[in-house]
């Protein structure tokens, strides 16, 4: 009776000083638990850290959110879900709720001090553990650790990304009359509009013949899903653009769920939906996700459009099952079928207009007058890489796509793009199916910029040999090679200070830091990269080493492959005398051996395992002879199968071989005569 006393006292004011001092009982614990964990989850571990004694391989960290390795991100999912929950209870239980909203208090002032409670609760954490950040900067034994800007940084994220969090838990609430639904309906609803994307991005792929699937996930999926969207913009210390967003969200977050508690009934409590018009939403928005995770899986496991259409049904059936039962809490709903049958119906017109693909994206080619620049790799990430990654000490230099700009190339480009749209439709003999599938299957991916500022993008897997010669068109033009090799657009190399040699097999690389030797090189690199032809950039021998352009800070700037055709490179080296230590010689292989490839294995994951008992069941030579250990050597080849099977044990690594392909005529003869 006292707590009615309190709230009688106030009548029908704007704030309540009983509802308020008995909500702060229930929550305040909230607020200290959460200080507690801030104090231990950063100053605490700063101090730990950085003070006494500190190891040199401590690093500092980018920002305050990565000192306990992102775990403060963790809290700000959780324990603004906890309070929301805490903070309007009473609604979800009839006693309670019959009893709050009888009393002479607006509705709107009930939901008003509760949210401004919640922020209190949370802010005030968030602001103390920031004071005592700043501090205990002051103690560290290491210096600059963080500025004054990154606490300030960090006070500001966390307090936008805990009150979006808050007033989503609180929106959600309105929705359920049970407290357990209401966070799950809180992760959901985060999770939906990324998931949603995701399984439809995964669906259409395989209607729509180049949907460019990787580009589409990697540029819309996770900036749709708030926490891996947090975790990436958290991690930049200037402030992003997207703290307006969270602003806005938390703006409309907070409308719509006071409007909602102005109209929601008392009775909405322990119901599982407790709105209307909410509940065919939810019944066929779980069908319609189920139905697309369902198709995705089974065609992800068989391949066959068929099984897709098996996934679909079950997929969508367990969904609608799932849904009713939820809703209606009971196993019996058995006459709410005639709801799945027009499901069904309008799924099938769906699927049947999507798989027509009446705009043509199958097949559709830009006309040449439309195009600005186009980009054309098999690396679709650099469409949807971003400056930002690379801000905060990331190893590597942001390197922007390339774009061709010239006519000819432009032209090249389209005429490959629509060879490939006039194959789609033709059956894959099995050889075709099983290039594809190997290490000969090429991904190419265009991207058209167009003149009226939109971009065109597809993604296509080939059977590379149908293609060779609109490859060798394109690939021959001194714009290709520029982008083939992204050394050769690297106009400013005065920043690289150092380059060094990592070569397979030995542990010692060379480091050349000589200032003009090094320019020399990085120029040598460059004639050997323009001399290439086509057969040699796309040969797969394996190359002598990896060659690293690092600045003065030990980032990388560029990396290049020492391709066995480079002969400049092979050239310059034997002057300086680093020829022997910059690749790999007969003297650094302990043992070689030779098998017939008689069982047609190939190079892939399963080749270790099966080389093992190939070795057991298959004539081997060892080749003891230097000279073709080094034929061997110049002829190793990472193409899919080959005639011959070839396995060095290198003398750093000598339990482990390294095995390659040799085709017949790579082969020496005397080799060839003993393996008959």
């Amino acid at each position: 009776m006292k707590w009615g006393m309190w709230v009688m006292q106030s009548k029908t004011s704007s704030f309540n000083r009983g509802m308020w001092i008995q909500s702060m009982r229930n929550v305040g614990w909230i607020g200290l638990v959460y200080l507690l964990v801030l104090l231990f989850a950063l100053p605490l571990q700063l101090i730990f850290t950085f003070t006494g004694k500190v190891e040199p391989y401590i690093e500092k960290p980018d920002t305050l959110f990565n000192v306990l390795d992102g775990l403060e991100v963790v809290f700000m999912f959780v324990v603004p879900v906890l309070l929301g929950i805490f903070l309007f209870r009473y609604i979800q239980t009839k006693i309670a709720a019959d009893y709050i909203h009888s009393l002479p208090i607006k509705r709107s002032t009930l939901f008003h001090q509760n949210m401004l409670l919640g922020a209190l609760v949370l802010v005030v954490p968030i602001l103390i553990t920031g004071v005592v950040t700043f501090a205990v900067k002051g103690v560290l034994t290491v210096e600059d650790v963080y500025t004054t800007g990154d606490v300030l940084s960090w006070v500001g994220y966390s307090i936008l990304i805990n009150l979006f969090v808050l007033t989503g838990t609180v929106l959600a609430g309105m929705f359920t009359g049970m407290s357990v639904l209401q966070g799950i309906f809180l992760y959901v609803l985060f999770l939906l509009p990324g998931g949603i994307s995701y399984l439809a991005i995964s669906n259409v792929k395989f209607y729509w013949y180049g949907y460019a699937y990787d580009y589409y996930v990697n540029k819309n999926v996770d900036s749709l899903v708030p926490f891996s969207h947090v975790a990436q913009m958290v991690a930049h210390k200037s402030f992003s653009t997207s703290a307006f967003v969270y602003i806005g969200l938390i703006v409309l977050f907070y409308i719509i769920a006071l409007i909602t508690y102005q109209k929601r009934k008392v009775e909405a409590a322990t119901q599982t939906i407790s709105v209307s018009w909410l509940k065919p939403v939810f019944v066929y928005g779980v069908t319609a996700c189920s139905l697309m995770l369902g198709g995705f899986y089974f065609i992800s496991m068989k391949g066959e459009f068929s099984w897709m259409v098996v996934g679909y049904i079950i997929g969508s059936l367990i969904g609608y099952t799932v849904a009713q039962i939820i809703l209606n809490k009971t196993w019996r709903i058995f006459t709410k079928w005639k709801g799945y049958l027009g499901f069904v119906i309008a799924a099938a017109i769906v699927g049947f207009i999507i798989h027509l693909d009446v705009f043509g994206y199958s097949t559709k080619v830009p006309a040449a007058s439309e195009i600005e620049s186009v980009y054309f790799d098999e690396d679709i990430y650099p469409l949807t890489d971003k400056p930002e990654n690379y801000a905060n000490g990331m190893n590597g230099y942001y390197e922007a796509p390339y774009y061709y700009t010239s006519k000819e190339t432009i032209q090249s480009v389209r005429q490959l793009q629509k060879q490939i749209t006039a194959s789609k439709d033709k059956k894959l003999d099995p050889d075709k199916q099983t290039e594809i599938e190997s290490r000969n299957g090429k991904i190419a991916v265009f991207a058209y910029k167009l003149k009226n500022g939109k971009q065109m993008v597809r993604e296509y897997f080939i059977p590379f040999s149908d293609y060779k010669a609109f490859y060798k068109e394109i690939a021959e033009t001194k714009e290709y090679k520029e982008n083939f090799h992204p050394l050769l657009r690297t106009k400013n190399t005065d920043k690289i200070k150092s380059v060094s040699f990592s070569v397979p097999g030995k542990s010692n690389s060379i480091n050349i830091t000589n200032p003009d030797k090094v320019q020399e090189l990085i120029h040598v690199v460059k004639q050997s990269m323009m001399n290439e032809t086509f057969d040699e950039m796309y040969s797969t021998k394996e190359s002598w080493a990896s060659i690293e352009f690092m600045d003065g800070k030990g980032q990388y700037v560029q990396t290049a492959s020492w391709d066995k055709s480079y002969s400049e490179v092979e050239a310059w080296l034997k002057k300086e005398h680093l020829y022997e230590r910059a690749r790999l010689m007969p003297k650094d292989v302990e043992k070689t051996e030779v098998f017939k490839n008689s069982s047609h294995l190939k190079i892939d994951y399963r080749l270790q395992e099966e080389f093992t008992s190939l070795t057991k069941d298959e004539k081997a030579i060892k080749v003891k002879n230097n000279q073709q250990v080094e034929t061997l050597l110049q002829h190793a080849n990472l193409r899919d199968t080959g005639d011959y099977l070839v396995a060095f044990y290198y003398k750093d690594q000598v339990d482990t071989p390294q095995i390659y392909m040799l085709n017949e005529n790579e082969l020496p003869i005397e080799l060839k005569e003993k393996l008959k």
